[in-house]
């Protein structure tokens, strides 16, 4: 049954021939990495010994799992009046399941072990749409979109989308990763690609025509592949934790930004409400900095700030990407005789890597025209 479940969630998302699936029981794996080096050959003297040995060089990528619970119960009245009956149950767990990978693809690209802010409505649908509440989920483990940042870095400088910064990527990978075109993949969302696809369309060439017809190039910008991830929003969440003092600029990571919420770095469960813009920090949105005003803000605070960057997009191996599932998939039922009630859990622990950090691009800052 765990291993139908785990099937089932990688064939909803882009996971499918995108991602290595490692399975594991343990609460921590570790990856064995082996290299050569960049170069094993030497010139070879007659009858004379070289005097040194090449080895091999390890090294481990660490998946540390974290545990994922779905609660959910379907209630006998409404079992009983649906049309469906008793088969409706069997649908509601698979919509379960369908949701918790998407869920789970959202936590492997946007998670960031800081935890963003998010609103009690947005996460509950109940409560306040102004206050805010940690969102833990997210807070998990940093996903492949926060790693990524500390890989190669293009910074677009809101250039918009074109051939320009698919070319740039390409050469900002390491030569010996990008040898075999067709294993490499760039990764973006699918409103970034729509824009790159008109862009195409603007041109008086057959491209162009093909372009506003509904094709593209094949296989993609320069010999490599693009998949629109359906999850990844074009100017999708970053938070960060910086410290305000006097009246200094702080730069954050990505500029330009928007729709930025600014709360205390203790922010948890209980609602809370955010620093207000004017009056305690001011934003330059173009720059993509933040400055402590006074206010409820004291001199020397760290603030968290949760704000939207501008389009990324990824380049990498296809195999380059790592999710770790546990083979302990459960699917629990319970009954509440009180209630009426079938209670159910899904539980799964996961964890996301790359293996190798160094054969990967991030684009960030790119424009959101044509």
């Amino acid at each position: 049954q765990s291993n139908q479940f785990i099937d089932f969630v990688i064939d909803e998302t882009m996971l499918k021939n995108n991602a290595r699936i490692i399975k594991f029981r343990n609460e921590e794996l570790e990856i064995e990495k082996i290299g050569v080096g960049k170069r094993v050959a030497f010139p070879k003297a007659e009858a004379q010994d070289p005097g040194f040995r090449k080895g091999v060089n390890t090294s481990k990528v660490t998946l540390k799992p974290r545990e994922i619970i779905v609660p959910f119960e379907i209630g006998d009245v409404f079992k009983e009046e649906n049309i469906e009956g008793e088969a409706v149950e069997e649908r509601i767990i698979r919509m379960m399941a369908t949701t918790l990978a998407n869920n789970l693809e959202q936590l492997y690209l946007l998670g960031d072990s800081l935890g963003p802010a998010i609103s009690p409505f947005d996460l509950f649908d109940v409560g306040s749409t102004t206050d805010r509440v940690i969102d833990s989920y997210l807070g998990l483990f940093d996903g492949w979109s926060r790693i990524a940042d500390g890989a190669n870095v293009v910074d677009a400088q809101g250039a918009n989308v074109g051939l320009s910064i698919f070319g740039q990527m390409i050469r900002a990978m390491p030569t010996k990763f990008r040898r075999n075109k067709q294993n490499l993949r760039f990764y973006l969302s699918p409103d970034l690609w729509q824009l790159f696809e008109e862009k195409l369309a603007t041109r008086a060439t057959g491209l162009g025509d093909s372009a506003a017809g509904g094709g593209t190039l094949s296989p993609g910008p320069f010999g490599v592949q693009a998949v629109p991830i359906p999850l990844w929003d074009n100017q999708p969440q970053v938070v960060e934790h910086v410290q305000l003092t006097g009246t200094d600029e702080i730069a954050l990571r990505f500029a330009p930004i928007s729709s930025v919420i600014v709360n205390t770095v203790t922010l948890g469960k209980t609602p809370e409400t955010p620093f207000i813009e004017d009056t305690d920090y001011s934003i330059d949105a173009v720059a993509g900095s933040i400055t402590r005003i006074g206010g409820a803000i004291g001199d020397g605070d760290f603030v968290k700030v949760t704000y939207n960057a501008n389009p990324q997009i990824l380049l990498t191996h296809k195999s380059n990407f790592i999710v770790g599932i546990g083979r302990d998939v459960r699917i629990e039922k319970d009954r509440d005789i009180f209630k009426g009630v079938n209670q159910y859990a899904i539980t799964v622990k996961v964890a996301v890597e790359f293996e190798e950090l160094d054969a990967l691009v991030k684009a960030k800052n790119i424009g959101t025209d044509i």
